[in-house]
């Protein structure tokens, strides 16, 4: 009788074995990335953004006298220099993170946690400059993403993974959980899985779709644009093994542990891809371009030998926009 069990429980374990869905993903498609220089008029300072609208380049400087430039890849001259840095009407603090929506361009100011907006027209019809004070965050917010103009995510330092805000009642509600992938990771606090896992987003601009990704962790999300409801997950995705060691007492921090694999630095996203710049198995210090769709299906993979700081994509042009070091930042694209 013990027998006939073994030989009835071996198969059984074998198979949920292999059912175990293994981080990462692997690509039968692979390309290799020709960049091509853009001219700049200026010395590019910091860039921590590029923004893709109609023709015209945003660019999120985190030392410029003007923090956000408006670059019109026809002319391939600078339009427009917005919001000053300091503390005064119409400036505001570095770091930021911006974003479009609705024909606004929503402007966090990081430090601050202050959410503001310009109209896009006053920018692209030479109006003048009016920056609109939206809301005041609590002071644990990090990044964001406008879902419409009166729904926002927020990642941060909060008891769950996301911040929900709905501006016209101005609740904040918390949704999500904060990733356990690694087996030391239940019994860490939740203010060293927040500094770990922060997040970059990134919208589907025809769909009410929306993805999160921090440097391990994809999570695609489906939103109500009509109803302030709270998100729906529909895929949480392992992008690689990892561990951290972390500090809580005083200042919080969460260091990456040598072993880890390559992890994802940008996203980006069109009506049909996700794109995420991840590290070269190769180096390092080099950057690839993971292509997904929006189900997390992987499709390709396009490879580079130069380091890759920002992303910006056109799908209608096929092209993609990005600030690579070569030895000094260049902006420049390349053919999707």
């Amino acid at each position: 009788m013990k027998i006939y069990l073994i030989v009835f429980i071996l198969p059984f374990l074998l198979q949920c074995t292999s059912n175990i869905e293994k981080p990462g993903y692997k690509f039968s498609k692979h390309d290799s990335i020709a960049f091509h220089e853009i001219h700049y008029p200026e010395m590019l300072g910091i860039t921590m953004q590029l923004i893709k609208k109609d023709s015209f380049l945003l660019i999120n400087d985190f030392y410029g006298d003007s923090l956000i430039k408006i670059f019109n890849l026809n002319t391939q001259l600078i339009e427009k220099k917005l919001i000053s840095k300091g503390e005064g009407p119409n400036e505001l603090l570095s770091p930021l993170d911006i974003h479009i929506a609705d024909d606004n361009l929503y402007i966090l100011s990081r430090p601050i946690f202050l959410l503001n907006h310009i109209p896009f027209t006053a920018i692209s019809k030479n109006e003048s400059i009016h920056l609109e004070k939206d809301y005041q965050m609590p002071p644990k917010s990090d990044c964001f993403l406008p879902l419409t103009k009166t729904q926002f995510v927020f990642s941060g330092i909060w008891q769950k993974r996301y911040a929900f805000l709905t501006k016209e009642s101005q609740n904040i509600d918390l949704f999500g959980e904060y990733p356990d992938f690694w087996e030391e990771e239940k019994d860490i606090p939740i203010e060293a899985k927040a500094m770990f896992h922060q997040s970059l987003f990134t919208k589907n601009p025809s769909q009410s779709l929306f993805a999160s990704c921090s440097g391990y962790i994809l999570e695609i999300y489906k939103y109500n644009s009509q109803d302030p409801v709270l998100p729906t997950l529909l895929l949480k995705k392992q992008l690689g093994k990892y561990s951290y060691s972390y500090t809580t007492n005083g200042l919080i921090s969460a260091k990456l542990k040598k072993g880890s694999d390559p992890c994802v630095t940008e996203i980006a996203s069109s009506k049909n891809y996700i794109y995420l710049v991840i590290q070269s198995n190769e180096n390092k210090k080099n950057r690839d371009i993971m292509i997904i769709d929006w189900n997390g299906k992987p499709i390709k993979i396009l490879h580079s030998n130069k380091r890759i700081t920002c992303l910006a994509v056109e799908e209608k042009d096929k092209k993609g926009y990005c600030i690579i070091e070569d030895p000094e930042d260049k902006l420049v694209y390349f053919d999707l």
